[in-house]
């Protein structure tokens, strides 16, 4: 992947943020217009449904699918727990030999097939909630999915990250813009806290923010061989590969942001200065790419 550029990326000392925070699937909104939130108020809340696990009752049985629903020990609705007894043979003179199947997870009975003989447990559905992410006026309510929060502030747009939403204060490692952050660079004071850097970070930068506990690195670029390499240690995949349309849902404990591209390319002046002015406050980074087909 070679270097690359691109102009008009936002740079504001201060401007007007309105920020989007949806749930994936219909729930419950948790606060109205008009309230203050910090970013880690949450926001809005639902549920994912759990996964469905199919029990093949009668092959374990030794019996024939329609024989099945009179061996049941549960009923659709009921709910179980892992090692409950859900269904069991009569065995002889209905004491000896007898077959039981148990279940191997906790969940709820949502189905039973007479022309198979299985069985489905949906599991406990999984919670799922959204916070504000940054300080400010909830400005709208999208009813069961979510609201809009409004705040004054600085955005300082990048062109390329990884790593998801963090929040931390913000702290300057390099003097000036067109040195690269080293592993040197970093130490405990860095701990959870947004490092902004310089040209670049190096691979040897990346695997010392996961040693010091840093929970965002901003700077112009890094060696995508680098990242590549830094996020298959981190994942434990060998050969990972990045995608540069869309990320920020991998699993590593520090969001890194891109402002200028690929490679050792400096970071804008403007971009530095007004970091640098912000050293010490608090910072809300999403260290995630989206772009769209055409652009």
């Amino acid at each position: 992947m070679g270097s690359a550029y691109t102009p008009g990326l936002k740079v504001s000392p201060h401007t007007s943020i309105n920020k989007l925070r949806r749930l994936p699937l219909k729930g419950f909104v948790l606060v109205k217009v008009g309230d203050s939130v910090t970013p880690d108020t949450i926001v809005a809340r639902t549920e994912l449904p759990g996964m469905l696990l199919s029990v093949k009752v009668a092959d374990r049985l030794g019996v024939e699918p329609d024989e099945t629903p009179g061996l049941m020990k549960v009923q659709i609705g009921d709910s179980i727990e892992k090692g409950d007894l859900i269904a069991e043979t009569k065995g002889i003179f209905g004491r000896f030999f007898r077959t039981e199947v148990r279940s191997k997870t906790s969940g709820k009975v949502e189905f039973l097939s007479p022309a198979t003989g299985n069985l489905g447990i949906r599991e406990a559905p999984i919670p799922v909630e959204r916070n504000a992410y940054i300080r400010g006026i909830i400005s709208e309510v999208i009813p069961e999915e979510g609201v809009v929060v409004q705040c004054e502030g600085a955005l300082i747009q990048g062109i390329f990250g990884v790593g998801g939403e963090r929040l931390g204060e913000i702290a300057i490692a390099k003097s000036a813009p067109d040195n690269p952050l080293t592993a040197e660079d970093l130490d405990e004071s860095h701990r959870g806290k947004i490092v902004i850097g310089g040209i670049k970070v190096t691979l040897e930068a990346l695997r010392k923010a996961l040693d010091v506990g840093i929970v965002g690195i901003v700077c112009g670029g890094v060696v995508d061989r680098d990242l590549m390499d830094f996020l298959a240690e981190a994942l434990n995949s060998p050969g990972y590969d990045i995608g540069v349309a869309i990320t920020g849902q991998e699993a590593i404990p520090f969001s890194l942001m891109l402002t200028e591209g690929f490679g050792s390319i400096q970071m804008a002046e403007r971009t530095f200065n007004l970091f640098k002015s912000l050293e010490g406050q608090l910072a809300s980074l999403n260290g995630a790419t989206q772009i769209r087909a055409g652009v």
